[in-house]
């Protein structure tokens, strides 16, 4: 939830406001310290623009087939998804932004 807020560049007050509830309460739902209800996740998600699955990914269950009856787990990081935006965000220059989308288009070739 952390991750997602601070991708969107939303502020805990904000969140807190546009679902209705205290900051502190935001801040127990990304500590861990509070489970989140089905219907403010409900609610979350349509503020921060995501599928409930969002919130799922990498957990055991959510693995993908490979071959037969094999599986393995998603590689991907949300961390490194923040991290990545985040500097990305970071560039000033179009030219570099764009070289940066041609290069990691170019990795997953």
């Amino acid at each position: 939830m952390r991750q997602r807020r601070e991708m969107q560049g939303l502020p805990q007050k904000e969140l807190a406001r546009k679902l209705g509830i205290s900051f502190q309460q935001v801040q127990k739902y990304e500590s861990g310290a509070n489970r989140v209800s089905a219907s403010k996740l409900w609610q979350l998600c349509d503020v921060l623009d995501v599928e409930p699955g969002y919130f799922f990914e990498g957990l055991e269950g959510n693995r993908r087939r490979t071959t037969g009856d094999e599986y393995e787990a998603d590689p991907r990081s949300a961390r490194q998804v923040l991290d990545l935006n985040q500097n990305f965000q970071k560039i000033g220059n179009p030219k570099v932004r764009r070289q940066v989308v041609q290069l990691v288009k170019s990795l997953t070739a």
